[in-house]
């Protein structure tokens, strides 16, 4: 069954693949007639052209690993594979067209075809991703999944999956041994097993694997160091034993300074676009509770050093400015502006002062305030060698409302795996949930 359902979803994500690949040439042709690049449709592609893109955007797509099963953090890797798709398949199409231009007109559709593609191609995968996550939350499609194991490794699985119904897997037993597999596998159509205890003789494990793989069921371990950080873990092998170690954080001098002249760069041009918007909401800001607009408090930066943030103010003047942030709206030290304003993001545009002036970056770990810095481990320590962003995957992620220190895989994926691609991808993420209004 699970094997089944596996089929008809890829062939459900490749026939929608498609629909937005000839979408985004069609619009990419009807844009290039409309700006006058191109004098009709009928010069725009011709149909041998136009079926091509479908199969060539499809292969490329399964090239950079897009249609291969992806767990993780907020599927940010899969938004990362469309990017490298969409870049790749462009730079092809380009070449072929700068080295062969009797192929027709459809390099002046090309740039349209570009940006039709970046914008549709997260947006539908998001939308797949969301339909196919109802689904699951209504007991759709779900994986009935045996829990192996009765230590506190096995219990927090088990809470973790019951908690997270989105994900597909519906834990219905949980077992010490492998002497009830066969019956429990049978009796409750499991169709995933985890592996969650870590005494088992070897012997044991390699007998409950080779079941699982004969019964064509998917087999998952959980390892004992899974309390470490797993982005902060690098796999080795000697002479064909495995060997876990400790990768140690190396940032890359090129792609930091480019970091930083983008952020003066969209910093700077969005302090210009919105200043009219400032003077809007610190007038409502007035208007509604006595006090100042703009609000500052002591953060800690990179490396632990401390900064003032600036945010508009949401809470009530004689509010403390050092206590916990709110976990919501309903907050009574919330002001009435203050929940418009931290519903839509607008609170966090003084942050782009931050980040002109170097405190902060466009996209990071979430800056902390200094006391609760003070109380971290040597782990959480890990999230102050970046500097802290005004977006980041644990700001678009639904732990937003849950102590930043408390959900530390966000921020150590985060700087283990920097690059432009993922800045753009959190910062489109961004985008659309600051457009869906989802709250802080």
């Amino acid at each position: 069954m699970a094997e089944y359902d596996r089929k008809k979803q890829l062939f459900t994500i490749l026939a929608c693949d498609l629909a937005v690949i000839y979408a985004s040439l069609a619009l990419a042709v009807w844009a290039s007639v409309k700006t006058g690049l191109i004098t009709g449709f009928e010069n725009g592609v011709s149909a041998p052209q136009f079926l091509f893109m479908g199969p060539y955007f499809l292969f490329v797509f399964k090239s950079v690993g897009l249609y291969k099963e992806k767990t993780g953090i907020l599927h940010i890797k899969e938004t990362i594979s469309i990017f490298k798709g969409v870049l790749f398949g462009f730079l092809f199409v380009f070449l072929i067209f700068f080295l062969f231009p009797e192929f027709s007109g459809l390099h002046k559709s090309l740039f349209f075809f570009f940006v039709f593609m970046m914008c549709l191609m997260p947006q539908e995968r998001l939308l797949l991703r969301k339909w196919t996550q109802s689904l699951h939350e209504r007991g759709i499609d779900v994986t009935n999944t045996l829990i192996i194991g009765t230590g506190t490794v096995a219990q927090r699985l088990a809470l973790k999956l019951h908690q997270t119904p989105k994900i597909g897997f519906k834990p219905v037993k949980i077992i010490a041994d492998a002497s009830q597999l066969q019956k429990t596998i049978d009796e409750k159509e499991i169709g995933a097993v985890f592996m969650a205890e870590q005494d088992l003789p070897y012997g044991q494990v390699l007998s409950i694997m080779n079941y699982c793989a004969a019964k064509k069921i998917p087999f998952r371990f959980v390892p004992y160091i899974y309390n470490m950080p797993i982005d902060l873990i690098s796999m080795d092998d000697i002479e064909g034993i495995p060997v876990i170690g400790l990768r140690k954080y190396s940032p890359h001098s090129l792609y930091a300074a480019f970091k930083r002249l983008v952020d003066i760069a969209v910093s700077f041009v969005l302090l210009v676009l919105t200043s009219l918007i400032w003077v809007l909401i610190a007038a409502a800001i007035k208007l509604d509770s006595p006090g100042k607009a703009v609000f500052s408090q002591k953060r800690a930066g990179q490396n632990g050093r401390p900064f003032r943030i600036m945010k508009f103010r949401t809470m009530f003047a004689e509010a403390s400015r050092y206590d916990f942030s709110p976990k919501d709206s309903g907050d009574p030290r919330i002001t009435r502006v203050g929940r418009i304003l931290r519903r839509t993001g607008l609170d966090e545009l003084p942050q782009l002062v931050n980040v002109l002036k170097g405190d902060m970056s466009m996209v990071g770990p979430r800056p902390e305030m200094v006391f609760i810095v003070k109380e971290y481990s040597e782990i959480q320590k890990e999230r102050l060698k970046v500097k802290p962003g005004i977006t980041g995957l644990w700001q678009i992620s639904e732990h937003r409302k849950s102590p930043i220190h408390e959900n530390m895989e966000y921020d150590l994926y985060y700087i283990e795996n920097q690059s432009f691609l993922l800045d753009l991808a959190i910062l489109l993420r961004t985008f659309f949930s600051v457009f869906g209004l989802k709250g802080k």
